[in-house]
């Protein structure tokens, strides 16, 4: 999936904020200069510069008609083997502490309860000591929320987000159609060992799975590393992550002809940067350096 990062209003990259030791440019493929990137991969401040950046309109492929509408580059990226009506949904990287997550295979999914309710979800935010730096994220992917709703000519509601965190989310199944109903089962082994989603499998079905993985530096050569992939049940408060934020925009005609029109922050990925023991230990060796040598600055 195409991704974007995300400024400063000084032309910094909101990465570059973070603590030395939290700061990821090779994982999140950030280079030097600003020239080397594509108009897609930087999430403009301003509502003209979103104007030329992306657009909002209805994926022919979605059956369910509530969930019809797309936010998509406006120039996205040039692949070699993707289809000429492809669609590229924009997905927006920010980074931050774990507060509490659920990204178990069926999430919050119980035999017996409601299929179409089942998410998987995870709470984002600044750690103790980096709320201003969270914050900024937050402001920035607020204002992509906004621009939908204003190429939608709909008014915002109220933030329900609380001011500390941010809470991404995606549901865990898809309702079966006449179009998807020979698409296989996402699901792998062991990921629901008591065969309870056969019950329900002629109704909804887990057809996609959010890509999770860990990065693993390499001991001699901080450029160097890999990612690989890992299980969403083992990431734990206070683990440092970097998840892609796509859109989940729920379009809704009550029967009076009445519209709606919901915005909700959905996860594409998460890639676990640095666990939460080891974000501690720098975070403490840091500030240790920080008071030892006063003209030094981490943060």
């Amino acid at each position: 999936m195409a991704t974007s990062n995300i400024e400063t209003h000084d032309h910094l990259w909101l990465t570059s904020l973070w603590p030395e030791h939290l700061r990821f440019f090779h994982v999140l493929d950030i280079k030097d200069t600003e020239e080397e990137y594509a108009l897609y991969s930087i999430v403009p401040n301003s509502s003209s510069g979103k104007r030329e950046w992306a657009y909002v309109d209805r994926n022919p492929n979605e059956r369910d008609a509530s969930r019809g509408l797309l936010l998509l580059y406006k120039n996205p990226p040039i692949l070699k083997n993707a289809p000429v009506d492809a669609l590229f949904p924009v997905g927006i990287r920010v980074q931050g502490f774990v507060e509490r997550c659920n990204l178990k295979p069926l999430g919050t999914w119980a035999s017996g309860r409601s299929a179409a309710s089942a998410i998987q979800f995870i709470v984002l935010t600044g750690g103790q000591d980096h709320g201003s730096v969270f914050g900024q994220y937050k402001t920035a992917v607020s204002s992509v929320v906004d621009y939908i709703y204003k190429c939608l000519n709909v008014t915002p509601p109220a933030n329900e987000q609380d001011h500390d965190t941010m809470f991404i989310a995606r549901r865990v199944f898809t309702k079966v159609t006449r179009s998807n109903r020979r698409v296989p089962s996402a699901l792998e082994r062991g990921d629901d060992p008591l065969g309870l989603c056969k019950s329900i499998d002629k109704e909804w079905r887990v057809l996609n799975k959010p890509s999770i993985g860990m990065y693993i530096p390499d001991d001699y050569d901080v450029s160097d590393g890999a990612i690989v992939p890992c299980d969403g049940m083992g990431l734990t408060e206070g683990d440092f992550v970097d998840v892609c934020v796509g859109f989940d925009i729920v379009h809704r005609r009550g029967r009076m002809g009445e519209e709606s029109v919901q915005v909700h922050l959905k996860i594409e990925h998460v890639l676990l940067l640095a666990s939460a023991q080891l974000a501690a230990i720098a975070d403490d060796e840091a500030q240790t350096v920080a008071v030892q040598n006063p003209g030094l600055s981490f943060f």
